[in-house]
C-alpha cells in the first residue's frame, strides 16, 4: 500500500521507536546484542503502516532476524513484533484464546481485520497512547493465571527456532560450500507445519502450530478407561504428608460414591475407588491432569485390573520354585602321597598353590 508523505510523518500515522518488543527467545542468549535500526524503514505486515525496524543476530549459528509488525500491533495482542506468541506465555495467540475463551469475534473487535478499519483503528491506538490511556479492549498482559497456560508454556527460551535457513542449493544438491555453508544442510519438513501464515498466526484462526500444541495436550492429559470394565480405582502419586484420605475424598465424592480411599505413606501414593464404573469414568474426564489438592498438582492413573497385577506375580513365584536347585555335595577325601595314612580334601593339597609335596622317606633324610 502507497503512503503520501507529509510534513510530518506522525500524521501520517508512521511510527518510530527506539527499541523492540521482543520476546526472550528472539533476543537470544547473549545479553550483549549489536542491533542497526531503520526508521520507517518496511511495513507493518499486520496494518500496512511504515515502521522503525530493528535487525540483529541472536547468537553464534543463529540467522538474522528482525520486526515483522510495528508496536501498535505488537501491544494490541500482547506479543512479540518477530515471532508473534504471546510475551507471558510464549505460545501462539490461538492457544491463549482458546485458554481464555476469547471468542473470534471478540478478538475481532480488539483489533479488526480490514485493511480500511485497520487504518483508523491504528492511528485511534496511537492517541490513546499518547494520552496515556489503556490500549484495546482486551488486556491481554493483565489477565489471570490459567491452568492451562501454566501448563503448556515453556519453561525456557527456545533457541532452537532461531537456527539458520535452510540451504536452497543443498536441496536441489548442488551447494560446494561445504561446512563453510552459514545456512543449514537439511531437507525441509513437509506436513502442515510447512504452510504457515503471518496474520493467522496473530488473528489466532487456522495455526498448525497452534492445533499441534493443543492436540499434543489434550493426548497427554486424557486417561483412556481400561477395556476391564470391573475397574473403578485410580492411582494418585506425588502425595505429601499434609494429604490425607479426607482431603482426597473431599476432591473424588463429587463425582460419585466411594468405596475406598486407601493411603500408602511408604510410596507416598494412594487408591481410590469408586463404587459405579460411570463415576469413575466421569472423575477421570474431569481430574486428567488438573488434580490439584491442597495447591499440589497429583499425578492419576487408572488402576490395572486384578489379574493382570496378580498374575505375573504368581507366575514368577512358581518359575522360581521350579528352578531352584539344591547345592552340589563337597567332593570326597583324598589321599595325598603314597603310607600317608591322612585324608585330605582338594583345598587342603599343597601341589594346588605351588608348592612341593614332602614325602615321608624324603622327610626322614632331611632329618638325618
Amino acid at each position: 500500500m502507497a503512503h503520501r508523505m507529509g510534513r510530518d510523518v506522525e500524521e501520517d500515522g508512521w511510527e518510530r521507536s527506539d527499541f523492540p518488543i521482543l520476546c526472550e527467545t528472539c533476543l537470544g542468549p547473549n545479553p550483549f546484542v549489536r542491533m542497526t535500526k531503520a526508521d520507517y524503514h518496511a511495513e507493518c505486515k499486520i496494518c500496512t503502516r511504515p515502521f522503525t525496524v530493528f535487525r540483529w543476530k541472536p547468537g553464534a549459528g543463529a540467522r538474522y532476524k528482525k520486526t515483522e509488525i510495528c508496536q501498535t500491533c505488537s501491544k494490541a495482542k500482547h506479543v512479540c513484533q518477530t515471532c508473534l506468541l504471546d510475551l507471558q506465555y510464549n505460545l501462539p495467540v490461538q492457544v491463549r484464546d482458546t485458554a481464555l475463551g476469547i471468542t473470534e469475534e471478540e478478538a475481532q473487535q480488539a483489533v479488526p481485520k480490514s485493511q480500511v478499519t485497520l487504518l483508523h483503528w491504528a492511528e485511534e491506538q496511537d492517541k490513546l497512547a499518547l494520552t496515556g490511556q489503556d490500549q484495546g479492549t482486551i488486556t491481554y498482559g493483565k489477565a489471570p493465571k490459567n491452568e492451562l497456560l501454566e501448563r503448556m508454556k515453556r519453561k525456557e527460551p527456545y533457541y532452537k527456532r532461531n537456527e539458520a535457513r535452510i540451504c536452497s542449493f543443498f536441496v536441489k544438491g548442488c551447494c560446494k560450500r561445504g561446512k563453510e555453508c552459514p545456512y543449514r544442510h537439511e531437507m525441509p519438513q513437509t506436513g502442515e507445519l510447512a504452510n504457515q501464515n503471518m496474520k493467522d498466526r496473530y488473528y489466532g484462526v487456522n495455526d498448525p502450530v497452534a492445533r499441534k500444541l493443543m492436540r499434543g495436550d489434550k493426548e497427554r492429559n486424557t486417561l483412556v478407561p481400561p477395556e476391564d470394565e470391573s475397574v473403578a480405582t485410580f492411582f494418585v502419586g506425588g502425595l505429601e504428608e499434609g494429604i490425607g484420605k479426607e482431603d482426597l475424598a473431599g476432591v473424588f465424592c463429587p463425582y460419585g460414591e466411594l468405596k475406598s480411599v486407601n493411603l500408602v505413606p511408604l510410596k507416598r501414593c494412594a487408591f481410590v475407588t469408586f463404587t459405579s464404573r460411570g463415576d469413575a469414568e466421569r472423575a477421570g474426564e474431569a481430574l486428567a491432569g488438573n488434580l490439584v489438592v491442597k495447591g499440589k498438582k497429583l499425578k492419576l492413573m487408572w488402576g490395572k485390573p486384578l489379574k493382570q497385577r496378580d498374575a505375573p506375580g504368581l507366575s514368577r513365584r512358581k518359575e522360581g520354585v521350579q528352578h531352584i536347585q539344591p547345592p552340589a555335595p563337597p567332593p570326597p577325601p583324598s589321599s595325598i602321597g603314597a603310607g600317608a595314612g591322612t585324608s585330605y580334601y582338594p583345598s587342603m593339597d599343597p601341589q594346588t598353590y605351588g608348592s612341593k609335596i614332602v614325602l615321608p622317606a624324603e622327610q626322614e633324610g632331611q632329618n638325618d
